[in-house]
């Protein structure tokens, strides 16, 4: 069987295009599980800031990796396109069509709706389908629920402003990539998803597709490690990892961080991966919550990556998911893997893929008393922290196991093409 994949990441060949990569993907994941198949051709495109389309090998790898040009070109055209905010460029769909006739694929693997790889499906003349993975058109409904946008203006630097980088400028692009996720949805075959929620996106948006379920096989790194219980230290360790999006629930973090530090005095430390400190975002986030200098329990640490990232998540004493929408927190169920009690909010698919008050703790959005009162009770009951950790982990042992994923993928994929013209 032969697989195209459409992705936003070179998987495998990462290293092969850049010399900064971030420590794999659940992706590379899938794909290093799916080599193991013999009868699996697999071909990856993907796209990057070169002049033509090219087609790269790795060494030791059976898959074709296909390099596809990224409209615009140049720092001062994508400037133009962020001042005027215009909407996505489609020059690249030649190139897609191209990967299909050179590969000849049975099958087409779009990741997201949030890419312009699915607009081909009307051209296409083989089956389809797209993972599903978050849906820009929701998030754009609870963008704001945290923090305006508005009250981000004097966060931001006449550098950002000027290179037209602000909060305000991404939301404007955002709207735009909005539009055409939701002319994806009007062509879309098939999806793949995994939640309640994902399924009745599906259901609504695109009401002909067809929907199928597989799980996310998750990142190499967090196989090889598991979380113990900390006992017998002065400090109680929290840490989170999201990225810099409004709907992340930063402030959420320091408005929960200033009621523990309230209650236990200079016992709380909370660790947030994945934002650097003095962003625009973060400085909202303070002013939001009334975080001031006085306030010294978290710490933004930026980016990490692989085993560093994992190291730092399992010598903290619980994870704590704050975000105003989610589909499958990767994040999440990267945390009960590695067996950690997880504090989350009940959004979007997130009740899918844990179970209250069994294998995680769940609270509503935007409620800090409450994710301040389930981290407080795990800092109470340690015993009840092991617990939850240990069932978590049981859970995305099975669940989130990569060989069988790609068996049921395999089996997904076969289904879909027996389908196909019927």
């Amino acid at each position: 069987m032969r697989i195209l994949w459409f992705s936003n990441t070179p998987s495998l060949a990462a290293k092969k295009v850049s010399k900064n990569t971030d420590g794999g993907s659940w992706i590379e994941s899938l794909e290093k599980e799916l080599a193991s198949f013999p009868d699996i051709e697999l071909g990856i495109a993907f796209k990057r800031q070169v002049s033509s389309l090219e087609e790269i090998r790795v060494e030791g790898s059976r898959t074709r990796y296909f390099m596809v040009p990224q409209y615009p070109i140049g720092k001062f055209k994508q400037w133009v396109d962020r001042f005027l905010i215009r909407p996505p460029s489609r020059k690249s769909l030649p190139h897609y069509l191209k990967v299909v006739e050179d590969f000849n694929p049975d099958l087409i693997l779009f990741f997201g709706t949030e890419f312009d790889y699915p607009l081909i499906i009307p051209k296409l003349k083989v089956p389809s389908i797209i993972w599903f993975q978050g849906n820009l058109t929701v998030y754009n409904e609870m963008y704001e629920n945290g923090i305006r946008i508005k009250d981000t203006f004097t966060s931001e630097t006449i550098k950002r402003l000027l290179k037209c980088h602000t909060i305000y400028h991404e939301h404007k692009l955002f709207v735009r990539r909005v539009e055409r996720e939701k002319e994806i949805f009007s062509i879309a075959e098939n999806f793949i998803g995994r939640t309640d929620w994902d399924r009745r996106l599906v259901r609504v948006m695109a009401p002909k597709a067809n929907y199928y379920h597989s799980e996310e096989a998750l990142r190499e790194s967090f196989w090889k490690y598991q979380w113990k219980l900390h006992e017998g230290r002065e400090k109680f360790v929290v840490s989170t990892v999201i990225r810099g999006q409004l709907y992340k629930g930063l402030e959420t973090v320091f408005k929960s961080a200033i009621l523990l530090e309230n209650l236990l005095p200079k016992r709380i430390e909370w660790n947030v991966i994945g934002i650097k400190d003095g962003v625009p975002y973060a400085k909202a986030a303070k002013k939001k919550a009334g975080y001031t200098k006085k306030n010294t329990s978290v710490k933004l640490l930026g980016p990490k990556f692989g085993d560093e990232l994992v190291r730092q998540l399992i010598a903290t004493d619980v994870y704590v998911h704050p975000s105003h929408i989610e589909n499958s927190s990767n994040a999440i169920q990267e945390a009960m893997l590695l067996g950690m009690p997880v504090v989350a909010t009940n959004t979007g698919g997130t009740q899918s893929i844990m179970d209250d008050n069994k294998e995680g703790l769940l609270v509503q959005s935007k409620d800090s008393y409450a994710l301040a009162g389930a981290i407080l009770e795990l800092f109470e009951s340690p015993s009840r922290a092991v617990e939850l950790g240990k069932n978590a982990r049981s859970v995305a042992l099975k669940r989130n196991d990569n060989k069988k994923i790609c068996k049921e993928l395999i089996a997904t994929f076969n289904e879909v093409i027996a389908q196909y013209g019927q």
